[in-house]
């Protein structure tokens, strides 16, 4: 995989956001949280769908993942206009599971990392992506996470991400 010079240049950017959301005020959290809700109200009903299954830590560290990814692409003229919605979501998300099982039958290592490359070449966030599964090595709520647990979220925030680049492509 090729790591070009956007992806050096995003990977300070996406350490900031980072250090920002760490450190996030309450007053930050409720005025952007209404804005996200008018904005992307699909990223409040990812928390809500969750809330059963999370404990309060990890119902933390999931709304700190998607104010991560709203603060990467928030900017996006596109993003602010066009909202994600739930079959959009579905339709990545099934695409990625797929390709899990897929990885489930290859045979060799060289193969697995062909298709994670081929599917990670098309990524634009490659930065953000690696922020976001290096929080689920870091994070003790999400470290301590059930494994299944944690492989939804991975897959959900991947999808999330990947719904944001198809917004932020159209036009």
């Amino acid at each position: 995989m090729i790591i070009s010079e956007k992806d050096k240049d995003d990977t300070t950017r996406v350490g900031e956001i980072i250090k920002k959301i760490n450190n996030i005020s309450d007053d930050y959290a409720r005025s952007e949280s209404d804005v996200i809700f008018h904005q992307q109200p699909f990223l409040i009903s990812l928390v809500l769908g969750h809330q059963n299954d999370l404990s309060a830590g990890e119902i933390e560290e999931l709304t700190k993942l998607l104010f991560i990814i709203w603060e990467y692409f928030k900017h996006n003229g596109n993003i602010r206009r066009v909202k994600v919605t739930e079959l959009q979501f579905e339709k990545i998300q099934l695409r990625n599971m797929y390709l899990l099982k897929y990885l489930e039958g290859e045979p060799g290592q060289n193969e697995k990392t062909e298709v994670i490359t081929s599917d990670l070449e098309h990524l634009n966030s490659k930065a953000l992506l690696t922020g976001i599964f290096l929080r689920f090595n870091t994070q003790e709520a999400l470290i301590k996470m059930k494994a299944e647990t944690k492989g939804i979220l991975l897959i959900g925030m991947k999808s999330l991400v990947e719904c944001f680049e198809e917004i932020e492509k159209s036009n």
